[in-house]
């Protein structure tokens, strides 16, 4: 945990809060269910007993027509040896399976499509944006994390995402939450801003999705899913390099000492001095 923490300190060029020289943020993974992600472990079917009845009648659809083919088999075998000696019965015999087996599909096609219906109206969309909360809370004043391991293996199992690596992502969203908000600046500065929980996370984002590319690609998959599924805002590809790395570093320092400037006002301040010629006033932080 110790090495992750300081590569994140490292890749926000940030500190965590420390006291007597040692750090005093507190990481737990509980198993607890939070009232926030009831919804998703509930399950996803408006009607339960509606879906369930659909799949009895599906399957009693299938054992009917199974139950006209399986005693017809031996007859078909026996002829397939050898001809039978009264075609006109083998024809009755024929039309008869033939009429039954038609009216047995269609009540079989006909319960597919009600079942089919039942399961597209039960969808990941209907528990869209799933609140954060669900998943993590951060706590400031005493520095600490909580990550709650039931929602997140419910996610992965239905995302089909590997549990460890989707684990593993969201620890270090978590932490890099944490230290935007709880850490202190180089010099000691801390952050002085308020609410704007946005902007909190756009920016937790680019530094994990940073953090993460230098990982593995499933940890990025999974991270994008996870984030997605719970509103957030992805940056794009051009966020992510070393020039646009330094101008966001540059921007958030800013922004977390200046209370009354947003987070865009901040991005087109730097920007614009970025722009000026060498040896014009430079930005000072206060």
């Amino acid at each position: 945990m110790s090495s992750i923490r300081l590569e994140i300190e490292k890749a926000m060029g940030l500190k965590f809060p420390e006291r007597h020289g040692e750090v005093i943020i507190r990481f737990e993974e509980s198993v607890e269910i939070p009232s926030a992600a009831e919804a998703l472990m509930r399950g996803l079917y408006h009607d339960p007993d509606r879906v369930r009845q659909g799949f009895k009648v599906l399957h009693q659809e299938t054992g009917s027509i199974i139950d006209i083919l399986m005693p017809r088999r031996s007859r078909l075998r026996e002829w397939a040896d050898a001809l039978p000696d009264r075609p006109k019965e083998a024809e009755s015999f024929l039309k008869e399976t033939t009429e039954q087996l038609l009216i047995r599909e269609q009540r079989l096609v006909q319960a597919e499509r009600e079942l089919v219906g039942q399961l597209q109206e039960s969808g990941l969309d209907d528990i869209y944006p799933i609140p954060l909360a669900a998943f993590g809370i951060c706590t400031y004043r005493d520095p600490a994390v909580k990550i709650f391991l039931k929602p997140l293996g419910r996610f992965s199992e239905l995302m089909q995402i590997n549990p460890d690596t989707l684990r593993q992502a969201v620890r270090v969203h978590f932490l890099f939450l944490l230290l935007l908000i709880a850490g202190a600046d180089l010099d000691g500065q801390v952050y002085v801003r308020g609410g704007e929980e946005k902007d909190i996370y756009w920016l937790t984002s680019i530094y994990t999705i940073r953090y993460l590319r230098s990982q593995s690609a499933e940890l990025i998959q999974g991270y994008q899913e996870w984030v997605k599924a719970w509103g957030g805002k992805l940056p794009n590809q051009s966020m992510l390099n070393e020039r646009e790395c330094e101008k966001t570093r540059a921007a958030m320092v800013f922004w977390r000492r200046q209370a009354n400037i947003s987070w865009e006002e901040c991005w087109r301040i730097i920007n614009q001095l970025e722009q000026q010629p060498s040896g014009s006033n430079a930005l000072v932080f206060n």
